[in-house]
């Protein structure tokens, strides 16, 4: 693999690079692959406020999520996106994302509600987990209850194809402990 060299003037302009032995390596973006799937919101669990002690509705997908992260390296998220649409499907909101992530890799998706700046960790805000959202039939989860996406996260490598993903919300059970 040919190395290059680029000589820096003391003002910061650049000069033309010239092949040389030794100096930076010219790599190569590292193979990526497409994650693209959707979240489903089910209507009976009603619309997330806008904010914490907000009564109006925001987007059916507004505070949702998908990350991607390297498990060999202590869960560093390596992508993420936030989800798009909020597609009316009868029983569900139907919210998409697409990502490019690393391919041949073992990695962690999960899809969260709030922002990414907490990853690995997710957001445990009221508003997002317990609190009643707007409208629906079941827009509270029952006592001893909380809403998660359904897988928690999965495992995924991608190798010479795209992969497809689909997170479900639901109520799940939380340990009392």
């Amino acid at each position: 693999m040919n190395k290059i060299n680029f000589t820096i003037l003391a003002c910061g302009l650049l000069l033309t690079p010239f092949l040389v032995s030794g100096g930076l390596t010219q790599t190569r973006d590292p193979v990526t692959r497409e994650l693209t799937g959707v979240l489903r919101i089910n209507k009976a669990m009603g619309v997330i406020p806008r904010g914490q002690e907000v009564k109006e509705a925001g987007a059916p997908c507004g505070h949702f999520y998908v990350a991607v992260l390297d498990p060999a390296n202590k869960y560093k998220s390596v992508a993420y996106a936030s989800v798009t649409g909020g597609r009316d499907d009868g029983e569900f909101y139907t919210c998409r994302y697409s990502l490019r992530v690393p391919a041949y890799k073992g990695l962690y998706a999960v899809a969260g509600m709030g922002g990414v700046l907490l990853l690995p960790e997710q957001s445990r805000a009221r508003h997002h987990i317990t609190d009643a959202w707007i409208g629906g039939t079941r827009n509270k989860p029952p006592a001893g209850h909380e809403r998660a996406f359904i897988p928690g996260g999965k495992y995924i490598t991608l190798t010479t194809k795209a992969m497809y993903l689909k997170f479900d919300l639901g109520y799940i059970r939380v340990d009392p402990n």
